[in-house]
């Protein structure tokens, strides 16, 4: 049986920041992936409330092909995860980069979908294969656009560059305001038209990572109807339940429409 492509949908929503549309950016990312031909091919994980202490576990847990955070950042450009008590913390942009380094045999993107995110984003692409972040503030609304009609375009086999531009276009599109800035970063030597998920013959002898680079090709069966496997990790035990109906997601330093 063919593995799935693993996304692990991260937020921190401190109350000593703005609130934003987590629970529809959960909803739009749900559903646009549904419409795609290969949309039983991802897996959905996601942990609220993150603090740094939870990064390396949750990496180890999943494994993760993708990371999606959503959430807050600093005008330092530095991510807002977790603290005390109702309180945010940001976290050290080189550590965080130190931090996916380690993991980046399995994780191939890290998409913030938050404000002032650039220069992290761009760190990151040094030791992941993409990196996505924005050096502006960013609408509520218009975050939450485009991570539908970027994981919409992946459902439906688009590389990670043709998935970028489609949710770039789709903002221009839309007339959505507040959505300038939004960048991809490429680790040097990738081939940005690689589709995402790559084909593959001998799906059941590959690993995951290895069905996003091999270089033949498959037509892939798919049913009439699909549910993706969405999965809410308990703060307090660790412990994984499985959700079919609704999904409830988050989002980093965006500015409330």
């Amino acid at each position: 049986m063919t593995e799935k492509i693993r996304i692990l949908f991260l937020s921190a929503n401190p109350w000593t920041t703005s609130r934003i549309l987590v629970d529809e950016e959960a909803r739009e990312i749900f559903e646009r992936i549904q419409e795609g031909p290969y949309r039983e091919r991802f897996e959905l994980h996601k942990h609220t409330a993150t603090r740094a202490i939870d990064l390396q576990r949750l990496l180890l847990l999943h494994k993760p092909h993708i990371v999606h955070f959503s959430g807050h950042a600093s005008k330092k450009h530095k991510l807002i995860l977790g603290g005390a008590p109702g309180r945010g913390k940001t976290i050290d942009q080189q550590g965080l980069v130190d931090v996916l380094a380690l993991y980046n045999h399995h994780l191939r993107l890290v998409l913030l979908n938050a404000c002032f995110t650039k220069t992290q984003a761009r760190s990151i692409a040094d030791v992941i294969d993409y990196s996505v972040g924005t050096g502006k503030g960013i609408g509520d609304k218009g975050s939450v656009a485009f991570a539908g009609a970027f994981y919409r375009a992946l459902g439906f086999g688009k590389s990670i560059r043709d998935a970028f531009n489609s949710a770039k276009a789709e903002l221009v599109l839309t007339k959505m305001p507040r959505t300038q800035g939004i960048e991809l970063f490429v680790r040097d030597g990738i081939k940005e038209k690689d589709p995402f998920p790559k084909n593959s013959i001998s799906t059941s002898k590959l690993s995951p990572t290895e069905l996003l680079t091999n270089e033949s090709s498959l037509v892939w069966k798919t049913e009439e109807r699909f549910e993706i496997e969405v999965f809410k990790t308990s703060v307090v035990t660790g412990s994984s339940k499985r959700i079919q109906s609704e999904v409830a997601l988050y989002r980093c330093s965006r500015i409330a429409s």
